[in-house]
């Protein structure tokens, strides 16, 4: 199964990148995602200012403990 990951830059930054996924948003540095989704989607945010990519979902957390009381 996989997700889609919208991204943009942060506002006023020239390396930071505004990750968002079904899960929240999170910051990430442009020089990890480059790392990760190639140079192929940071030349989109570039000349876009935004792009989607997509990646494997994460497994969801369920938390089988239950509280005693």
């Amino acid at each position: 199964m996989t997700e889609t990951l919208h991204v943009r830059w942060k506002p006023g930054t020239l390396d930071t990148l505004l990750v968002t996924s079904p899960h929240g948003t999170l910051e990430w540095n442009a020089l990890i995602f480059e790392r990760v989704h190639g140079r192929d989607a940071m030349r989109e945010l570039y000349l876009k200012g935004r792009t989607c990519v997509t990646r494997e979902a994460l497994p969801a957390r369920h938390s089988t403990a239950r509280r005693v009381a």
